[in-house]
């Protein structure tokens, strides 16, 4: 399967939830328990954090997380997006999120995160959509018209020749400036990304 992570915020709104403890806790499948408000937060740098039989690697946000974890022998990878997910929704208007998306290059052999993706979210017709853009021979990945329930939304995502995937995600922090989330394909692994945006315009 082919997961790519997806991340955005709003730019003009980080600074107000920058005190906040973002995606707290994340539990890795070697069951290690980190304590995320202890790293780095915002900012376009990565982390990467060792566990006892691997590594997490991703963006660490203010009010969400999002990349891999990887095993150490290479075999076991694991893409994750978590966060302090939007409680009060906004009912009316839209929204763009831009950010990068992350994923494990079966060509290369590394996680890559050289991926852009773009998020547009209808607030008042609970609809979302969007892309993601990977450089050189990767395809392109088409995130068609979902459903935003809550803070939560869904879709079916497609690359040429290619018709099986599916995306979910999450809206981030007290006013929704962030998103996380993650895309997979059931027929090809080697597509799949996660991707964190930030909010850049409101309408």
């Amino acid at each position: 399967m082919k997961n790519i992570l997806i991340a955005s915020s709003v730019a003009i709104l980080l600074a107000a939830c920058g005190g906040r403890d973002g995606a707290d806790t994340t539990i890795t499948p070697d069951d290690a328990n980190i304590n995320l408000s202890r790293y780095t937060q915002g900012g376009n740098k990565p982390i990467t954090i060792a566990t006892p039989n691997g590594k997490l690697y991703g963006y660490n946000q203010f009010a969400s997380f999002y990349g891999l974890w990887e095993h150490n022998d290479g075999r076991v990878k694991e893409l994750r997006y978590r966060g302090d997910k939007t409680v009060n929704v906004p009912q009316s208007g839209r929204a763009t999120y831009v950010g990068k998306a992350v994923r494990w290059d079966t060509i290369k052999k590394q996680e890559l995160d050289n991926g852009y993706s773009q998020l547009e979210v209808d607030f008042g017709k609970r609809t979302v959509n969007g892309e993601i853009k990977i450089p050189g021979a990767r395809r392109d990945i088409t995130l068609h018209e979902g459903t935003l329930r809550g803070a939560e939304y869904a879709g079916h995502a497609s690359v040429i020749g290619n018709n099986s995937g599916r995306y979910e995600g999450a809206l981030y922090g007290a006013n929704a400036q962030e998103t996380a989330g993650q895309v997979s394909f059931s027929n090809d692994s080697g597509l799949n990304t996660a991707n964190l945006t930030d909010r850049k315009s409101v309408v």
